[in-house]
């Protein structure tokens, strides 16, 4: 029943969440590509993060090897280490292995290492553990570290670890956290020791501060369309709706209290009937002026930049499909960009759009924030094409707008405005399911494998194709969703 930190703060999020990953952790999810991919990069993060204590001694043994870690760890304390990575602890029945450990003039000082950009609550009480756990076992701590990627770091060159990184000391915010430990310690215990699950209802907890991997075992029940996916509704409106004995969205009872948009997206579930705005779609396609060009991006965000002039995390488009229409009801003609993988796509990116966008006409994205953003950042990086990407992004035309203010909304939808859930409702043809690539998170660590050469010459190949197919199918499908909103236009 030995406790580690990622296992504590599984017990703080839940204590059922505990107790199945113990008994049955047949239960958990697989972990996803994404996830994985989160995780090499807090892998990467920490190797640099041991670069910045040159001469520092790291503790071989791996997780499951304890007595040998801890064996290693007393020698290297013996021996007179000044700093530790990944040393073993055991006390009060908790094993932590801190990141990094640095000797002090009076006692040691404990570094957490993070891959994320900030600072955020939830690394508190992961510090905090260590800390008790630390001091328990007989290790005096001077002051407790969060070292975590700093943002505002401009790569020109070799990385700069100095500047890569920040150190925050947080061992008065900590403190809080620190006090609260053996309480929470004997909470998990009990519920560890007992036969029974903890008898814990889903609710925010189950993705707040993290995703939970047992989310299906405990959301069995639940419909695929119920009042969880409720727009808009905080947990307040659906434990009282849960209280009232609705689970399905269609269950809910005339006169509840809904907001505006709840209304129609519950009476939409109801009948099976779309909604349909006729008079406000038409004012929003009022403003469109042709020819339209479809446009759409894809990317990355790697934590290390991989090129000069670039932040950690900062998006890297490498991809940009566009249709172009030049009058109502003409085909629209296709054109594409997709950056080589061995070099910096932008430059390319830059040109390609410069070309083929021009002055006059509305460009048509789904979701402009997003689209708004990657053109206002290689306005800034590329001065030469600085003025043609600047009046690009001056003419977005956002078509999520009249599905995220529920002008239309299709009962297939179930609710969601995103371009996965609009484009199949509307052209049953059109999904993604069959794709090689289907969604952006594929793309990004397809083109991310083709960046770090893991793959051989013929899957480069495909995965290129497949790039292809899935970004052009997102440009072809706002060619197609328009043509359908046109039509119900009043």
């Amino acid at each position: 029943m030995r406790l580690s930190k990622t296992r504590y703060l599984r017990g703080l999020q839940c204590l059922k969440s505990l107790w199945l990953h113990q008994f049955r952790p047949d239960l958990c999810a697989p972990v996803s590509p994404g996830l994985a991919h989160i995780f090499d990069q807090g892998r990467q993060v920490g190797e640099l993060a041991r670069r910045r204590f040159p001469g520092g001694t790291i503790i071989a043994a791996s997780h499951d090897a304890i007595p040998e870690a801890l064996q290693q760890t007393a020698a290297a304390l013996k021996k007179g280490a000044g700093a530790l990575f990944e040393a073993a602890f055991v006390y009060d029945d908790v094993l932590i292995r801190p990141d990094i450990l640095v000797k002090a003039e009076a006692g040691w000082d404990l570094i957490e290492v993070k891959g994320s950009t900030e600072l955020k609550d939830v690394y508190l009480p992961d510090v905090a553990l260590q800390r008790f756990t630390l001091q328990g076992a007989g290790l005096p701590i001077r002051k407790a570290c969060l070292m975590h990627v700093n943002n505002k770091y401009v790569r020109q060159g070799a990385l700069d670890l100095s500047r890569f990184f920040r150190i925050e000391d947080v061992t008065e915010m900590s403190m809080p956290h620190l006090r609260m430990v053996p309480s929470k310690l004997a909470a998990m215990q009990a519920a560890l020791t007992g036969r029974d699950m903890p008898n814990i209802d889903i609710g925010a907890h189950c993705s707040t501060p993290f995703d939970c991997d047992l989310r299906d075992f405990c959301w069995k029940h639940v419909p695929d369309y119920s009042v969880y996916d409720l727009k808009r509704a905080d947990f307040g409106v659906i434990n009282e709706l849960r209280n009232l004995g609705v689970m399905r969205l269609e269950d809910i009872p005339a006169g509840f209290g809904l907001t505006d948009t709840q209304e129609i997206q519950v009476r939409v579930a109801k009948t099976g009937e779309p909604h349909i705005d006729g008079p406000a779609i038409k004012g929003c396609l009022k403003h469109l002026v042709y020819p339209i060009y479809f446009l759409d991006f894809e990317t990355v965000n790697l934590v290390v930049p991989p090129y000069d002039g670039m932040r950690p995390f900062q998006t890297l488009p490498f991809q940009a499909s566009l249709h172009v229409q030049e009058q109502p009801d003409a085909q629209a003609t296709h054109f594409e960009y997709l950056g080589d993988p061995k070099s910096d796509p932008r430059p390319g990116l830059a040109e390609f759009l410069a070309e083929r966008i021009a002055p006059k006409g509305s460009v048509v994205v789904y979701n402009a924030n997003f689209e708004g953003g990657r053109l206002a950042e290689l306005a800034q990086t590329f001065p030469k094409h600085a003025k043609a990407l600047a009046g690009i992004k001056k003419r977005l035309w956002d078509l999520i707008v009249p599905f995220r203010s529920s002008l239309f909304m299709h009962p297939d939808m179930h609710g969601s405005a995103s371009m996965k859930a609009v484009l199949p409702a509307l052209m049953p043809g059109m999904s993604y399911e069959n794709l090689d690539i289907s969604n952006g998170e594929m793309a990004f660590l397809a083109y991310e494998s083709l960046m770090a050469g893991k793959v051989n010459a013929a899957q480069s190949k495909k995965t290129l194709a497949a790039l292809r197919e899935y970004c052009g199918q997102d440009t072809l499908g706002m060619v197609e969703i328009l043509k359908v909103l046109g039509q119900y236009a009043a």
